[in-house]
């Protein structure tokens, strides 16, 4: 049998798999919002050393509690 018509199975591509898996599982959430208001969102991240998606759900979780 000639190796050169041998067809190997794909390579993983872990860019494409991460890619289809953030698209099954996560979901975007994009915001306006001013440029000072953006600042106070960044520098509270900055000073937590929280991403801004963990802020959105510390967000949310205190919003939830007041109720």
């Amino acid at each position: 049998m000639d190796k050169k018509y041998i067809e190997y199975p794909n390579k993983f591509d872990k860019k494409e798999y991460d890619q289809k898996y953030k698209k099954e599982h996560y979901a975007r959430f994009v915001a306006d919002l001013k440029p000072e208001e953006k600042k106070r969102v960044d520098d509270y991240c900055k000073k937590e050393g929280i991403s801004k998606s963990e802020f959105i759900r510390r967000a949310l979780e205190m919003f939830e509690k007041r109720q």
